[in-house]
């Protein structure tokens, strides 16, 4: 055959036995943004695309990189599933405590029926009656007493602060008042209204007592102990007031009536006015062992005429000192008709310590205690 074949001829080997040459066209030219032209990444494997006669071929790249995430995922996952498993075993955290709400402020009552707010215990007090005064103090709170009535004579220490005028309305100073800036003010009874009004217009606190009876006095007691944050103090107050009270009726329980002197307690003499047993006083009466002889009459304090206590001819006439003059014996017999009383015949007239028999207010034990060793000396020795 001749060099040159025909075609269809297996061509003739080269000496190395390589194929023959044959012509490789260029690639084609890679537009920009062709996956030719970029890495390509697919499930975690990365790959360069290399053309070979229009063929893509991939080569993996960082085997090393991908078998360390592959270990890293499998171990958080691991770590994962065993939190997870601990959290389940694991007791559940007890609840923290919460603390009850604070207390916003004071919300009371007074004996008006009047709806008193304070934002806190106050700490500049005044008040408008000696029996106020006596409370105040005797629960803790006369370190907050700034300001006090002429008639405010007890304790001791009450006589040494500034005075705002006397009980009735038409003597005390709303100025006063206002100018030693008090956050309470504790007024006494209706009689003292106007007072009140006015200081509710300067937006001053006010809270009214108006303690009549013995369990009244408690009360009272009990509502001043609320206003100023001595709520524990009023009570021991009232618990041990209470408990004399007791003693002395305890002592008089067995007294028959038939035995029990009649009493006729004078407030004043012009004009002439007892006391009933609707009030503190008419009660002391009773439960020192003696027996009001105008106890069915329905005023506190009514006026009453001479001829009925000559009628009604008391065995007892008692009163306050601060009445004294007017009941000596040798006054109540010069009288017209007095002269005829058992009292006034016998002498049996006594008074007591104005102060602690009129005020309503903690000393009240102290005149039933000393009323009953008056009536019955052998009994309360």
């Amino acid at each position: 055959m001749g060099g040159n074949g025909e075609a269809g001829e297996r061509p003739a080997l080269s000496r190395n036995c390589n194929l023959p040459r044959q012509e490789v066209r260029p690639p084609a030219r890679i537009e920009p943004g062709h996956p030719r032209g970029r890495r390509c990444k697919y499930f975690g494997k990365i790959y360069t695309p290399s053309t070979y006669e229009g063929v893509f071929r991939y080569t993996l790249q960082n085997e090393e990189m991908i078998l360390m995430k592959l270990v890293f995922i499998r171990s958080l996952s691991i770590s994962l599933l065993l939190v997870l498993l601990l959290s389940a075993c694991a007791p559940a955290a007890a609840a923290l405590p919460t603390a009850a709400p604070a207390p916003q402020g004071i919300h009371l009552t007074d004996n008006l029926g009047r709806s008193v707010n304070l934002p806190s215990a106050p700490q500049r007090i005044i008040s408008l009656a000696p029996s106020n005064t006596e409370i105040l103090f005797a629960i803790g709170a006369g370190k907050n007493v700034v300001g006090v009535t002429s008639y405010c004579d007890y304790p001791l220490e009450a006589k040494k602060l500034p005075q705002i005028g006397g009980f009735s309305a038409k003597t005390i100073s709303i100025e006063s008042i206002i100018a030693l800036k008090p956050d309470l003010v504790v007024a006494y009874g209706d009689q003292q209204t106007s007072v009140v009004e006015a200081l509710d217009e300067s937006h001053i606190a006010v809270v009214v007592i108006n303690p009549q009876s013995f369990d009244d006095i408690y009360g009272s007691i009990s509502l001043l102990g609320q206003a100023t944050g001595h709520v524990s103090d009023a009570e021991t107050l009232v618990a041990s007031m209470k408990a004399r009270v007791a003693a002395v009726a305890e002592k008089t329980a067995s007294i028959p009536a038939e035995k029990r002197p009649t009493v006729f307690w004078e407030v004043f003499d012009e004009p002439l006015m007892t006391t009933s047993t609707h009030t503190a006083t008419g009660q002391m009466i009773e439960l020192a062992g003696g027996v009001n002889i105008f106890s069915d009459l329905k005023e506190d304090y009514p006026q009453i005429s001479a001829e009925e206590v000559i009628k009604r001819n008391p065995a007892v006439i008692m009163g306050p000192d601060t009445h004294g003059s007017k009941l000596s014996i040798d006054q109540l017999g010069s009288r017209p008709g007095w002269s005829v009383i058992e009292a006034v015949k016998t002498g049996r007239v006594y008074l007591l310590d104005g102060n602690i028999s009129s005020r309503s207010g903690p000393r009240m034990v102290d005149a039933l205690e000393t009323a009953a060793k008056m009536l019955y000396p052998d009994l309360f020795k």
